[in-house]
């Protein structure tokens, strides 16, 4: 299938953007197109108007920022894997995007256009979840910025208004994100039918460790099993352990208790159970990162 018949309006600037949002009662931006394109083919969405933001230089960064890594909406994801601070200051990001779709998707897909989407079967949203940047937006009222928990409402589905566009965010570098552990570690488990494909499970997970290797506080998110789960039950299971294995089957089972796919019966038991395993591999993998830092 074809895309329905639209306007391509391109803009060179962030308020070129606005204007055009506010004027065009039916119209999308577009920039790597590869969140947009695919709806459009399945006429999912048929904007009457594209509003191509792809040209605005000032959205194109990656940058350090004291306590933060800096982040452009038009950053392509492989832009973003590849830039040395986040590869030094939070790594999960980089590990998550070398398992989104394929290189050709990588390389043309934005940051803004896959957060402003929210499709609860991408890989950002779980590292999203326990990272919890900020979000820059801009719209006719100005700037604001919202921290990720209260953007992200739910699948597809944020808090942004119709004249708003995403121009970066703020992601923390992860030492800040418990800032008195003694080491910290990460990672982002997925689990796939085929290599590129969409998640089937997808776990982001931040363990912080004393120097008893003794675990002093979990982030772990799951996402790709029904709406995007914050497993806190599991995180209050590993904290105060060394991770043993108890400790990893409590954490399991409640992760388990805590999705809700979208299928039932058997195909549902099977992504609880996915879910569980691979939450058990994050949490792991996680620590095991964090003691090598002692």
């Amino acid at each position: 299938m074809y895309p329905s018949k639209f306007e391509h309006v391109p803009v060179q600037s962030i308020d070129d953007a606005i204007t055009a949002l506010e004027e065009y009662d039916d119209a999308e931006l577009i920039a790597g197109g590869q969140s947009l394109v695919p709806l459009q083919k399945t006429r999912f969405a048929s904007p009457d108007h594209l509003i191509d933001i792809g040209d605005i230089d000032e959205l194109q960064y990656v940058e350090e920022a004291d306590e933060a890594v800096r982040v452009g909406a038009l950053a392509t994801h492989t832009e973003i894997q590849q830039a040395p601070p986040i590869k030094t200051h939070a790594y999960l990001f980089s590990e998550c995007i070398g398992q989104i779709a394929d290189w050709p998707v990588r390389n043309q897909g934005t940051f803004g256009g896959t957060i402003a989407e929210a499709d609860p079967s991408g890989d950002y949203l779980p590292v999203m979840q326990v990272l919890n940047p900020e979000i820059e937006l801009t719209g006719p009222e100005g700037d604001r910025t919202v921290p990720f928990d209260e953007f992200y409402i739910g699948m597809f589905t944020v808090d942004m208004a119709d004249a708003e566009l995403v121009t970066g965010a703020r992601i923390p570098k992860l030492e800040t994100v418990a800032p008195d552990a003694a080491a910290v570690g990460s990672t982002y488990k997925k689990h796939a039918e085929r290599s590129g494909d969409y998640a089937l499970v997808g776990v982001a997970a931040i363990i912080a460790v004393d120097a008893d290797e003794t675990v002093t506080d979990a982030k772990l998110s799951v996402g790709a099993v029904g709406p995007l789960t914050r497993a806190e039950e599991a995180e209050a299971a590993v904290e105060g352990t060394a991770l043993d294995g108890d400790a990893l089957d409590a954490a399991a089972a409640a992760v388990r208790e805590a999705v809700l796919p979208d299928e039932e019966g058997s195909e549902g038991e099977y992504k609880e159970a996915m879910a569980g395993g691979f939450a058990e591999r994050a949490l792991q993998t996680a620590y095991d990162r964090a003691t090598e830092n002692l």
